[in-house]
């Protein structure tokens, strides 16, 4: 007879990326790390895709610079309240300036983009 186990969830990591190179690289560093991962291209579509799972999403990795509409930190403000535990990081591909100030004034984690495998994961696995 087969014991039934217990399937423990993999974790749930949303990636807002506008540009499909960066969100398919992210995915499978995502991926190889175990993530459950959900990609868009704006934080209003990752909420519409999440839906009832947003409450369950532990990491968010945005761009800063995601084309027309509102920044990475700017949009995130409704994805944020749906998923008040996650951890934010913040992606930028130019450090002028803005990216790390908007980060910074709302106390996420902002990388240099690209940004490493082994940065990647020390940031998701860092308590």
């Amino acid at each position: 007879m087969l014991a039934a186990r217990k399937m423990t969830p993999k974790p749930l990591v949303v990636v807002i990326e506008d540009d499909p190179i960066c969100a398919d690289a992210l995915g499978l560093i995502l991926d190889d790390w175990g993530a459950d991962v959900v990609v868009a291209q704006s934080a209003a579509e990752a909420a519409a895709a999440l839906g009832v799972r947003s409450a369950s999403v532990g990491w968010i990795i945005t761009d800063f610079n995601l084309g027309p509409g509102p920044d990475g930190v700017t949009g995130l403000r409704p994805l944020v309240l749906a998923a008040p535990a996650a951890r934010i990081l913040v992606l930028s591909g130019s450090f002028r300036g803005q990216a790390t100030k908007s980060a910074s004034a709302a106390g996420l984690d902002v990388m240099s983009k690209p940004a490493a495998r082994d940065a990647i994961v020390a940031w998701l696995e860092r308590a």
